[in-house]
């Protein structure tokens, strides 16, 4: 395995950990919903990354005509970047960057599982202790937090313990839908033969058509949900343009050229270090309060997520 596949791993980590608290802002500023945001990467998601393929193959992309492929980028991509990264949203907007980027960043654990079952690639004895050592971190990142003076009025104390509980519950759902994302991306890249760029292109496409149907049923189903997107303030609207760009185009290009060289196992254990960045800047930044036990256990998700990959 070359070192470029290494120092690649950690800077899709770092646009990973950079896209996130683009979209927070983004939602912070506008008081619009979830359901606004992937329309907006959707569309710059595929105009950038036509741009590059177009760019990088000299006018020309490799035309994808099997449907087994088909399947491959829709399944993946609606498990990644429709409901994960929905229920991602969910989740920092309910406990917050700070311990929602860890949780669901414990994916790699799971992603041994779905590699093992859908590419073949073998488990080893490591797993078990991974899986010790991240449970162990989210459980230091659930519980070891500082007690917070419960509300006078019981009501209002259920909810925050509601809420709290739900956060975790939709981090924990996202690593799930990641997990079973990134082996389809491998799977994508196997039958087809393309190349890292053609390959987040096609992945854009699919995004693009999802999120249109995606917001035509959200429109009719839950209007009192939505807002229209001419309403989304401008500042916000970037916001969202920027983590497109930075997490998933550039970010899903260095994650598939990674692939091509690298194990799946491996790649997600190092991207998964992303929490830690995030974690920081959510400190600083948002100061998002993080007591020691929280760090210790943000180090444990990331030290089991990448032992069981290497």
């Amino acid at each position: 395995m070359p070192l470029w596949g290494f120092l690649l791993s950690f800077l899709a980590a770092a646009m990973w950990a950079a896209s996130p608290i683009m979209v927070n802002y983004g939602l912070a500023i506008s008081k619009c919903s979830i359901h606004e945001v992937n329309p907006f990467r959707a569309a710059v998601f595929f105009v950038t990354s036509l741009i590059i393929a177009l760019i990088y193959n000299g006018g020309h992309i490799t035309p994808v005509t099997s449907p087994l492929i088909y399947f491959y980028l829709f399944a993946g991509v609606s498990a990644g970047y429709l409901l994960g990264d929905l229920f991602y949203f969910i989740a920092i907007r309910e406990i917050g960057v700070s311990l929602a980027v860890p949780i669901a960043n414990g994916y790699p654990i799971l992603v041994i599982f779905t590699s093992w079952i859908l590419l073949g690639e073998p488990v080893t004895m490591k797993l078990l202790w991974g899986v010790v050592v991240v449970v162990s971190g989210i459980l230091l990142l659930r519980f070891g937090g500082e007690k917070i003076k419960e509300p006078d009025d019981a009501a209002d104390a259920l909810h925050n313990k509601r809420r709290l509980m739900k956060g975790f519950a939709f981090a924990i759902a996202t690593g799930c839908f990641w997990a079973l994302s990134a082996p389809m991306t491998k799977l994508v890249i196997i039958t087809s033969g393309l190349g890292p760029v053609e390959v987040t292109f096609y992945r854009s496409f699919a995004f693009l058509v999802i999120s249109i149907v995606a917001r035509i049923v959200t429109v009719k189903y839950r209007t009192t949900a939505t807002i229209p997107l001419r309403s989304v303030r401008p500042a916000a609207a970037m916001y969202f343009a920027a983590a497109a760009f930075i997490g998933l185009c550039l970010g899903s290009i260095v994650y598939a050229a990674c692939l091509v060289v690298m194990p799946v196992a491996i790649v997600t254990a190092i991207t998964a270090t992303s929490p830690l960045i995030a974690a920081l800047f959510g400190h600083f930044a948002l100061k998002e309060r993080l007591l020691k036990l929280q760090w210790t256990g943000i180090v444990l998700i990331i030290a089991g997520s990448v032992a069981v990959g290497i």
